[in-house]
């Protein structure tokens, strides 16, 4: 009995392209059943529909295939389970789908499934499948999106706290949308005229400097607009690791923002929170310039 045990400890198991212990598998049971019994406990703070069940359904689908993403980075098997088992308890995702239905988890599930196709594949047929996934997610965030006439932002920190979120909002509800579009086609241009190349390392940054500047330029940002960054600055971290203060500021500006929304308190000053913010959004900026002076 006790050889029985050692060799069903210590044997590999193969499922496709993954190998694991059977103590692998018990850890993944125990972190799983971790992340359903914290969605049981807050899920009758609001209505419980069939949309919402799906949401915390695909939190978990999420989260292994930002797993599969962090190990295609690192090649790292434990940062990869490190990164679903973080995920599944992620304070904000179990915020978003179970405590507050809020659901925009599905835009972001396609977000991630196009980043996943486009560095896991080589082939160019997978990466425009990919780019079609974020662009389903983009049509599906933009369906959702409500322009407010009374305030800038609608609980998310960005860069009309900064300034002042409740004047001239009709004028900074045209202007802004402008502004952003000038910045993503000025990008679009540099990295078309200067040929960049976009290797994996530059795909994820790009991820993350987007996930952080959308939100922080557009106007009528709700508190969960940074549900995008704060899981690609995860996966980030894990690839970077001397970045990881990044999804730790992050998390805690997201947090905030939640705690704001539902509470109309916070610790800090949300101009704070917009400030870190634009201190996260340069940081990952300059780490985009440096890349691309390389190449």
């Amino acid at each position: 009995m006790d050889e029985f045990l050692q060799r069903l400890i210590v044997k590999n198991w193969k499922i496709g392209k993954l190998t694991f212990t059977f103590l692998d598998a018990l850890l993944a049971v125990c972190i799983t059943g971790t992340g359903i019994m914290l969605r049981l406990a807050v899920v009758e703070y609001t209505v419980t529909d069939s949309q919402k069940l799906g949401a915390m359904i695909i939190d978990f689908i999420l989260a292994f295939y930002c797993g599969e993403i962090v190990y295609e980075y690192t090649r790292h098997r434990n940062k990869a389970f490190l990164t679903y088992a973080i995920l599944v308890i992620y304070p904000t995702m179990i915020a978003n789908s179970a405590l507050w239905g809020k659901n925009s988890v599905y835009s972001v599930f396609f977000f991630f499934v196009g980043l996943y196709y486009f560095v896991l594949h080589d082939k160019e047929r997978k990466k425009w499948l990919g780019l079609l996934a974020a662009a389903v997610g983009a049509v599906r965030a933009l369906a959702v999106f409500r322009l407010s006439s009374e305030s800038m932002n609608l609980g998310w920190p960005n860069f009309y706290e900064i300034i002042g979120k409740e004047a001239f909002v009709e004028l900074f509800n045209q202007v802004s949308v402008l502004c952003l579009l000038g910045i993503l086609f000025t990008m679009l241009y540099v990295f078309v005229k200067r040929r960049i190349e976009i290797t994996k390392d530059m795909a994820l940054r790009l991820f993350l400097f987007l996930a952080i500047l959308i939100p922080y330029l557009a106007p009528s940002m709700p508190a969960w607009a940074g549900l995008t960054a704060d899981i690609g600055a995860l996966v980030y971290c894990m690839r970077r690791p001397r970045k990881f203060y990044v999804p730790i500021l992050h998390l805690i500006v997201s947090y905030s923002a939640y705690a704001y929304a539902l509470n109309g308190e916070t610790k800090l000053p949300m101009v704070l929170y917009a400030v870190i913010l634009l201190a996260l959004l340069v940081d990952t900026g300059v780490g985009i310039f440096r890349e691309a002076a390389k190449g």
